[in-house]
C-alpha cells in the first residue's frame, strides 16, 4: 500500500511556495543529522544548502564549481557530499552547493527526481507518494 505525505505550501511567500522537510546527514558519525524546510525548485538542476548546515552535519568537501544562477552572473562555490532523507526515501551522495548562511535551502532535480511528487498549487499542498 502506498502512503502519501502532504505538506502545506509556505504562505509567507507571495505567491505561496512549495516547501518540504528534509533531513541532511553529512556521513560523519560524530555529528547529528539536521531536519530543515527546503524550497522545492523543479527548475533547479541541483541542491543548495547553507554552509552552516553543511558544517553542522560534518559534510565532506567535494570540489568547487562555477555556478550561474538566475541573474546570469557566474560564481565559484564549494560543493559538499551529503545524504538527504525525505520521508522514508534516502538519496545518497548528493553534491550540495554551499550558499551563505541564512539563505533558503533549495532542493533541485538531483533530489526531486527520486520522488513521486505532486505540486498542487490550487490548494497549496505538496504531496509525496511513498511506495
Amino acid at each position: 500500500m502506498n502512503r502519501l505525505l502532504s505538506y502545506d505550501y509556505n504562505r509567507d511567500y507571495f505567491p505561496s511556495a512549495p516547501f518540504i522537510p528534509i533531513t541532511i546527514d553529512g556521513y560523519d558519525d560524530s555529528k547529528s543529522s539536521i531536519t530543515i524546510p527546503a524550497f522545492v525548485d523543479t527548475g533547479a538542476d541541483g541542491t543548495l544548502l547553507p554552509r552552516d548546515i553543511l558544517t553542522a552535519v560534518g559534510a565532506e568537501y567535494e570540489d568547487t564549481v562555477l555556478l550561474r544562477g538566475t541573474t546570469g552572473i557566474a560564481q565559484r562555490l564549494d560543493r559538499y557530499t551529503v545524504r538527504i532523507r525525505v520521508g522514508e526515501v534516502t538519496i545518497f551522495s548528493v553534491a550540495a552547493v554551499a550558499v551563505a548562511p541564512g539563505t533558503e535551502p533549495i532542493i533541485g532535480r538531483d533530489v526531486l527526481n527520486y520522488l513521486v511528487l505532486t505540486l498542487n498549487g490550487v490548494i497549496g499542498i505538496v504531496e509525496i507518494e511513498l511506495e
